[in-house]
């Protein structure tokens, strides 16, 4: 899990990014979740840092849940960001046209440095 941590409290508290009905599902379940709400730069660093959180989930599980959780992130930052899909797109096509894809599942034998 990838989390901030933030004094609060004079205590250091782990804080994460998690979906809106996250709250709502614990009190459900009979318990108090303690949330604040982050905007401007915080999101972003926090939406960032969950695409991580999502992409390491995926490396250990390789379910199609840990996709659509990385999608969900990422269509987030796209909104905060206020960019089109089809900017998203345009970028993404402009790479492939100049470096390829990944179809073709090539690994690079990287040195060591040490």
């Amino acid at each position: 899990m990838i989390s901030f941590i933030t004094p609060c409290c004079d205590l250091m508290v782990r804080e994460k990014l998690v979906r809106d009905l996250i709250p709502s599902i614990i009190e459900r379940d009979g318990q108090t979740p303690r949330v604040r709400v982050v905007s401007g730069d915080e999101l972003e660093a926090f939406l960032r840092a969950k695409i991580v959180e999502e992409a390491r989930e995926l490396e250990e599980s390789g379910s199609i849940e840990e996709i659509a959780d990385i999608l969900e992130v990422i269509e987030a930052l796209i909104r905060f960001r206020n960019i089109s899909w089809e900017t998203v797109r345009d970028v993404q096509t402009s790479k492939r046209l100049e470096r390829g894809g990944f179809d073709s599942g090539l690994v690079l034998e990287m040195p060591d440095d040490g």
